[in-house]
């Protein structure tokens, strides 16, 4: 195997950059002109500050073996300690070749807690494998007659300078092993899915059954038990640093925040960002006084989001509004913790509501089977996702997603869809019923109404999005736009909003627009821009006292 080593470092005077924004390749390549075989090469690192930190890793007793990861490894510890393993470095995420060894890839993924995407080489053997969250990007390059990737890379920005005029950026499919002997045809396997589950921690899915309690109070009681776990595991890692949590004032935050009070962590901070007028400001600063958190009130302005669309886009590899919109605040949140130095890790509630379908659009659904149909769809193209691990990893932010974590999807979607459609006009009603009467969530903010973390932001009269669309208007050409599906005809824009982004996004990644596959769009008609508030069931969904609604039925 041929490896060399090269890499971009970012870094400044105060701190070193998280892996998740490496410049580093790995490119498939022949050694002569007659020879079959592909081989893995990167480029070196040797005379970067601070380099040995992030160099790929490889293990002294198993010659040939590289690993280049963006992942964050919750359960090393106890791997390492259930199999003896001698760790050489200080890097969690050296367990991977050892696991990798010891059973094989896909049997050595089922026992992985984490969030992860890596490229792992061993000898003329090459594995691209991206974890079912769909939290951190993994891609790689491919060419019409070539049977397998020319390179890969944890970020889709690396390979744009490889691709020439024929060559194609792809993700790695979620949940998916991508794989070959470098002699024949690259396969594809697929390890897991959200309704999978994995070999870790199944102590908590049999807890002992106590008597007068049902079937469905037993699953629910373990469902909290999961909840706890996967929060506490990831607050207590060694590697975990100073701890601080995205607490917009909705009940996904509310319970992390819970569970990282009662977990003591230490100086936890808590960040809301939004304008003047977000309403949801009151709701966070009682979060942020119920746990005892030191609180971050972080204002928002639109206008300066405009000027932040061409990087934002560049570090969230999307044109997708949903995507963007999102990315615009945390942008907003991640350059404010840059500068205070404040935390190296954001807890963040994204990923709960895809898995309990919270969008207020489900309650559209006739029965349980459209609703279950139109949410393993949704679930298939988690449009947004790898967004905040790119816009986190450029600040130096490691951001972690608690209810992504596979033990809970699975255990949460192995409820019957009857139980898991919106009832009474609520949404995430099943979910909600599951922390009833638990000491995760106090019942006001249980029943609260759901927003959508965009929507709240600022309040209805002045919705940030409207300032936002008419400063993309007034620099998008009216002719242009007219010959919009001419210009666009994968995901055409329908605003000049939209617009906009796909003009800056051409810009920088030319010809690349089936990286996108999707843009979001809701579900039953209810609308065409990603915003609750503008679809026109959003006034009936006001509408509903989810407590009074409740309280009536008890």
């Amino acid at each position: 195997m041929l490896v060399s080593w090269d890499q971009e470092f970012i870094a400044d005077k105060n701190k070193i950059f998280h892996y998740g924004c490496i410049k580093l390749v790995i490119r498939f390549q022949k050694l002569n002109t007659d020879d079959q075989a592909w081989y893995p090469e990167c480029t070196s690192i040797d005379n970067i500050p601070y380099a040995a930190k992030y160099r790929p890793i490889s293990v002294d007793i198993y010659p040939g073996v590289v690993l280049i990861a963006n992942a964050d490894i919750f359960n090393y510890h106890d791997l390492q300690e259930k199999y003896k393993f001698q760790l050489q470095s200080d890097r969690p995420e050296e367990i991977l070749i050892h696991m990798f060894k010891l059973h094989g890839m896909s049997a050595a993924l089922n026992e992985i807690q984490g969030e992860y995407s890596f490229i792992l080489c061993d000898n003329e053997m090459s594995y691209l494998v991206r974890d079912g969250t769909g939290t951190r990007g993994l891609y790689y390059l491919e060419y019409p007659h070539r049977s397998g990737p020319m390179c890969a890379a944890l970020r889709a920005s690396l390979l744009a300078s490889y691709q020439h005029s024929v060559g194609q950026i792809r993700h790695v499919p979620l949940g998916s092993i991508i794989y070959g002997d470098n002699k024949k045809e690259w396969r594809r396997k697929v390890f897991t899915t959200v309704f999978q589950q994995p070999s870790y921690r199944l102590d908590l899915l049999s807890p002992p059954c106590k008597n007068g309690i049902s079937a469905l109070g037993q699953m629910r009681m373990r469902l909290r038990n999961i909840i706890k776990q996967n929060i506490t595991c990831r607050s207590k890692s060694s590697t975990i640093g100073k701890v601080g949590l995205l607490l917009s004032g909705g009940l996904n935050s509310r319970v992390i925040g819970n569970v990282l009070r009662d977990s003591q962590v230490k100086g936890l901070k808590t960040f809301f960002v939004g304008t003047k007028s977000a309403h949801e400001r009151k709701s966070s600063e009682n979060g942020a006084k119920s746990i005892s958190s030191i609180h971050h009130d972080i204002m928002f302005d639109p206008k300066q989001a405009f000027e932040d669309i061409p990087k934002v886009i560049e570090l969230a590899e999307t044109y997708d509004t949903s995507s963007i919109r999102k990315a615009l605040l945390l942008f907003t949140v991640c350059k404010y913790i840059h500068q205070h130095n404040a935390i190296d890790v954001l807890f963040c509630g994204e990923g709960l509501d895809d898995i309990a379908g919270s969008q207020i659009y489900y309650k559209q659904a006739k029965c349980a089977q459209e609703f279950q149909t139109t949410l393993e769809n949704n679930l298939k193209r988690p449009i947004g996702r790898e967004v905040y691990d790119k816009i986190g990893s450029w600040f130096g932010i490691r951001i972690v997603f608690p209810f992504l974590d596979p033990l809970f999807t699975s255990h949460y979607l192995n409820f019957s869809a009857e139980d898991r459609i919106p009832r009474f006009g609520i949404e995430k009603y099943f979910f909600r019923v599951c922390l009833d009467h638990s000491d995760l969530i106090t019942e006001e903010v249980l029943w609260k109404h759901r927003e959508d973390w965009v929507d709240s932001a600022s309040s209805y009269d002045r919705f940030w999005v409207k300032t936002l669309q008419r400063l993309c208007s007034k620099f998008v050409d009216n002719e242009e736009f007219q010959k919009r599906d001419e210009t666009y005809s994968h995901n055409s824009p329908l605003t000049t909003e939209e617009f906009l982004y796909r003009q800056t996004f051409e810009k920088i990644f030319p010809d690349q627009q089936s990286l996108v596959p999707a843009i979001f769009r809701p579900s039953f008609g209810v609308g065409t821009d990603p915003s609750p508030r503008t679809w026109n069931i959003y006034p009936q969904h006001l509408c509903v006292d989810f407590l009074a609604t409740v309280r009536m039925m008890i």
